[in-house]
């Protein structure tokens, strides 16, 4: 059972028998800008959010299917493929399909070829730090409704 809570980001999960955890929510952040990577995380802790870093893609699709965070935020020009072709590698995989992709990026003119791989937004550098955790935000909650759909529907079918 999982329960997005909007102030703090944390998911209620449950553990053994009856007891519960609360585990934050985890986002990765690829850059490969180190020093922005390291801001962006502090920022986004300030905020309640698990960070995880990765700096190419290589390290993005690794850390996506290792990781298995709620929420990625992708440059497009990081070393070895850009960020839209590690974002259409992300949602041809099972196991990383459904985790929300928001472009974080100083590239201009993307906004399209990112809505059509299905990116959960597209927000230039220099960023708005409140825009961004709006975007963040909504991208969790149509997460959120998106899962609670597929289990009416799976419900649905069982019955």
């Amino acid at each position: 059972m999982m329960i997005l809570r909007k102030k703090n980001s944390y998911k209620n999960i449950e553990g053994k028998g009856r007891e519960k955890k609360m585990a934050k929510t985890k986002v990765l952040v690829v850059d490969d800008e180190e020093d922005f990577a390291k801001a962006l995380r502090v920022r986004l802790k300030a905020n309640g959010y698990d960070v995880v870093l990765a700096h190419d893609s290589i390290q993005a699709i690794m850390m996506a299917c290792q990781e298995k965070p709620d929420l990625i935020i992708l440059d497009i020009m990081i070393p070895g493929e850009d960020g839209f072709i590690v974002t259409e590698r992300l949602k041809q995989s099972q196991a990383t399909q459904y985790i929300p992709v928001i472009f974080l990026t100083g590239i201009p003119g993307g906004e399209r070829r990112a809505h059509m791989l299905g990116a959960s937004g597209y927000i230039m550098k220099p960023y708005h730090p409140e825009s961004l955790l709006r975007t963040i935000h909504k991208a969790l909650e149509i997460k959120g409704a998106q899962a609670g759909q597929k289990v009416k529907e799976a419900v649905g079918i069982a019955l």
